[in-house]
């Protein structure tokens, strides 16, 4: 029978462990810091703008496309779109306008619409 060995002490972890545990602790931490801040952190109102895009001719109307950005840190629910031509009042609603984002929304017209006024009147918050 051979002798038995004693058993030493474990192996010391390599150097690319310790890297390796070191790099996914900061990325953990940094993701919670995002998530903290994202949470608790001050935002800006929603601040929308509409502004005239693509126009062309549908038929008997004129079909313009509006987009609609939203400059502020919060989101816009329910926006109602205004575009004015004339004494033609036309009106879309966009469901939701993300922080920072942007939708479009396509309004009628009876009669080319370039020299119209587009707005947005208002809006939720979601």
């Amino acid at each position: 029978m051979a002798p038995r060995r004693k058993p030493g002490p474990p192996p010391a972890p390599a150097l690319l462990e310790w890297v390796m545990g070191g790099l996914g602790a900061l990325i953990i931490l940094a993701v919670l810091a995002v998530i903290l801040f994202e949470a608790f952190g001050a935002r800006e109102p929603a601040r929308l703008e509409a502004e005239l895009g693509e126009i062309r001719p549908a038929g008997a109307v004129w079909l313009a496309e509006v987009e609609v950005r939203n400059l502020g840190g919060e989101t816009a629910a329910a926006a109602e779109v205004e575009g004015r031509l004339g004494d033609h009042t036309a009106h879309a609603t966009v469901d939701y306008v993300p922080a920072h984002g942007k939708e479009r929304v396509t309004l009628a017209f009876p009669a080319d619409p370039r020299a119209a006024e587009v707005s947005v009147s208002g809006w939720s918050k979601p």
